[in-house]
């Protein structure tokens, strides 16, 4: 059963039957169909979908995308909760010590988007080389001029990656296939296994920056990696080089990249993720000059829709069966000797 709204599921909302285990997606962009058809098997399981975190008894899972935290407070107020389901690849916005803790499962959906991601990616690196979307805003601005933006030449130019990891070498073999010389920083890769890609080692990330005309990131977002695009790495960078971010948007220090733009040094920069999403009135970042900025869209394919949402589902009906979930990030802490019931269970 589907239940569309917040009334169910909010502290108070009143009108749900409390002894129906209740699964809640909290993502708009979701299809709740894929969720219903994984749980076909589990029986009186209730599937709802909520614009916000609910509290209270009943709630045995949520499904939440990237702009809604899961932290130890909400946890607190489910005491029913089994398992989060994160629709995503990244998973940072999920406190998982605290679900543990709490003897909570948490899983997520690594590698649905990999190849649409770097295909984004490519593209806006091909769109600020060539100029493709400043020159089409002067044309409707009344100003028929390359000038606007010179189109670079792709073939040869240098494409830097931050992070060779999954999505990191799709968009090095596409880069590569284009004609564009490859570069890469990542500690937690061999050299040999760079080499055999055809990407060319940079030890150190300024270093890497220095060399590139285009530079994309592809690190997950961690207390090492929030902010390492900060004033510094951007200064490191080539007069007149790009940088474009479809991964998270707290590796970049916006105020330091606005004022990059400002100062003439960087040629501009394509982003497909902002602090707040969608953006508030006044965004700096819709104000820039030569900056190109999408909904967070780099993820979509009709393909890429479904699997998150399946996967999910099929997560919540492995923990109310009583068996382990695929692509597990916390898993319930052991019982304790002493201790009751058994967290998760």
């Amino acid at each position: 059963m589907v239940v569309a709204g917040n009334d169910l599921v909010l502290c108070g909302g009143g009108g749900a039957d409390k002894m129906t285990p209740r699964v809640v997606l909290l993502d708009r962009a979701g299809e709740i169909d894929y969720v219903e058809r994984a749980l076909v098997g589990v029986a009186g399981v209730r599937v709802e979908l909520a614009d916000r975190l609910p509290c209270g008894p009943g709630i045995v899972a949520l499904l939440v995308p990237p702009e809604v935290p899961v932290r130890a407070g909400d946890v607190a107020a489910l005491p029913d909760l089994r398992i989060v389901a994160a629709t995503s690849t990244g998973f940072d916005h999920l406190e998982l010590e605290a679900l543990a803790a709490a003897g909570v499962w948490a899983t997520h959906s690594p590698g649905y988007c990999d190849e649409e991601v770097a295909e984004h990616a490519v593209a806006f690196a091909l769109d600020l080389l060539r100029g493709v979307t400043t020159l089409d805003r002067g044309v409707r601005a009344g100003r028929w001029d390359w000038r606007l933006a010179p189109p670079r030449p792709v073939a040869g130019a240098v494409l830097a990656i931050v992070g060779l990891g999954r999505i990191g070498r799709e968009v090095a073999w596409r880069a590569r296939g284009l004609g564009m010389r490859v570069t890469a920083h990542d500690p937690g890769v061999l050299v040999g296994d760079m080499e055999r890609l055809g990407v060319q080692h940079v030890a150190a990330l300024h270093e890497l920056l220095r060399g590139a005309d285009v530079v994309t990131l592809h690190v997950p977002l961690n207390a090492s990696t929030r902010g390492m695009i900060d004033a510094a790495a951007l200064a490191a960078m080539a007069p007149g080089a790009y940088l474009v971010n479809c991964a998270r948007a707290a590796l970049v220090d916006h105020e330091a990249l606005g004022a990059a733009l400002a100062a003439g040094r960087l040629g501009g920069c394509a982003l497909d993720v902002l602090p707040e999403e969608p953006p508030a009135r006044g965004e700096p970042a819709l104000l820039w000059p030569r900056t190109i900025v999408n909904p967070h869209a780099a993820w979509y394919s009709p393909r890429a829709a479904a699997t998150p949402y399946r996967r999910a589902g099929e997560a919540v009906a492995a923990v109310l069966r009583g068996e382990v979930p695929d692509h597990v990030i916390a898993r319930p802490f052991p019982r304790r000797p002493d201790s009751g019931a058994s967290p998760g269970t």
